[in-house]
């Protein structure tokens, strides 16, 4: 069965809370959180391949074994190859399959499903797939919009794909799609554009990952998982939809704690908010565990069931765990919070 090998994450070691935010503008909002703030120099390749070497040592694998990189980014070039750039610095063969998924957080599970099918066709045996991104939010946007200043945050994670040597083998999945867009951005457009709030929370996060997230109970017959992973772009969206996937009132705030939940620790990753909330679950998983991730970008959505198995204590000693990175840390004012993430530029 297809399945994780290895995985990696990388995260930056600068933070902002979300109340020094809050009071750059003036307003006295105590909500607890944090996110991360990517340093001057740090980009979303710079991330994604710092993420892809810890997957590498976790995984143990040649990188002549790599058959296939995916690199998936919302921020990365617009006109470049970060895929080609990760695959050629870590020595693969020169004649693999590339590609560069953007303009979708889901991407990173469209990535999953491409290598997937590959390992099946007999085409590969192993792909590499990174999720990396540096997201910036427009200043003063308001704390209740998903893509807001508050949560738009920076963070890699990388797995590799594979038969031989998995950790955690996907049993089944499915997808979805819908004409709902809750946010885009263009050439011209310096920050996200976003949707009605109510509406593409509703009916565009809630109702489609909700609905995905019960067709794939019923495909693999499971109503229980031991943990859920959704896309993460508001803690607000994740709790209600928490509770339309079933979820007991009095269990959410529990959930919201729980392993792979990284919205309130760093921030939303984009691309790297499923990758890094998956290593956050293996870091901590037992065999036979089970884990519901569903994906969501754009309108659409990607669910897969994922099963742990009896070899991931063996690797334990070889991952650079998601927790290392909750522990180092050095916490920035908002003006350095600017300046970093390139919104606040000196005058020369």
């Amino acid at each position: 069965m297809v399945g994780i090998v290895g995985y990696g994450v990388y995260l930056p070691y600068y933070r902002i809370k979300f109340v020094d935010i809050a009071k750059a503008w003036n307003l006295d909002i105590k909500v607890p959180g944090e996110k991360t703030v990517p340093s001057h120099d740090e980009t979303a390749l710079s991330l994604g391949y710092n993420a892809t070497m810890n997957a590498m040592n976790h995984a143990n694998i040649n990188p002549e074994e790599i058959g296939a990189v995916f690199f998936c980014s919302i921020s990365g070039m617009i006109e470049s190859s970060l895929a080609q750039d990760v695959a050629i610095g870590i020595g693969t063969k020169d004649d693999i399959t590339i590609g560069d998924l953007n303009g979708s957080p889901r991407s990173v599970t469209s990535a999953i499903i491409l290598c997937m099918d590959a390992i099946k066709s007999g085409r590969i045996k192993n792909g590499l797939i990174v999720g990396s991104d540096i997201l910036i939010g427009g200043p003063g946007s308001p704390i209740t919009s998903a893509g807001s200043e508050y949560v738009s945050a920076a963070g890699a994670g990388a797995m590799i794909i594979g038969e031989n040597g998995t950790i955690a083998d996907i049993e089944g999945i499915v997808s979805i799609n819908s004409p709902v867009k809750p946010r885009w951005r263009s050439l011209q457009d310096r920050y996200p554009r976003l949707g009605d709030g109510r509406f593409i929370r509703d009916y565009g996060f809630i109702a489609n990952v909700s609905k995905i997230g019960q067709k794939l109970m019923e495909k693999v017959n499971r109503k229980d998982f031991t943990h859920i992973l959704l896309q993460q772009p508001h803690a607000q969206w994740v709790q209600r939809t928490l509770a339309k996937l079933g979820v007991p009132k009095q269990d959410l705030m529990k959930k919201l704690m729980a392993p792979g939940s990284i919205i309130g620790k760093f921030g939303d990753l984009g691309c790297g908010c499923i990758p890094v909330g998956m290593a956050d679950i293996l870091d901590q998983a037992k065999s036979n565990e089970t884990i519901l991730t569903i994906s969501y970008g754009s309108g659409g959505s990607d669910a897969l069931s994922i099963i742990v198995n009896d070899k991931i204590d063996s690797k334990r000693d070889k991952i650079t765990p998601v927790k290392s990175f909750s522990k180092k840390k050095a916490y920035v004012n908002y003006s350095t919070h600017l300046k970093y993430n390139g919104v606040l530029e000196k005058y020369e």
